[in-house]
């Protein structure tokens, strides 16, 4: 039997994440190991941690041909 492990070795960045507290404040992550990190450190905490949010990068656009 063959299990898919990964397509490619290359960091994966296309997306940013935010930690969303209970009490309304926001984490900002650049990578998903550094939000597992947090969540999993903080998990015990009673009504600390409440979503994460995972959030498209926004890609650079080119200025044309030249520029």
């Amino acid at each position: 039997m063959e299990v898919f492990q990964q397509t490619c070795d290359k960091p994966y960045d296309r997306h940013t994440y935010e930690v969303c507290l209970k009490n309304g404040k926001t984490i900002s992550f650049k990578y998903w190991d550094e939000v597992q990190v947090y969540w999993y450190q903080n998990c015990q905490i009673p009504d600390f941690l409440d979503v994460i949010i995972v959030k498209d990068k926004k890609n650079k656009k080119s200025s044309g041909f030249g520029k």
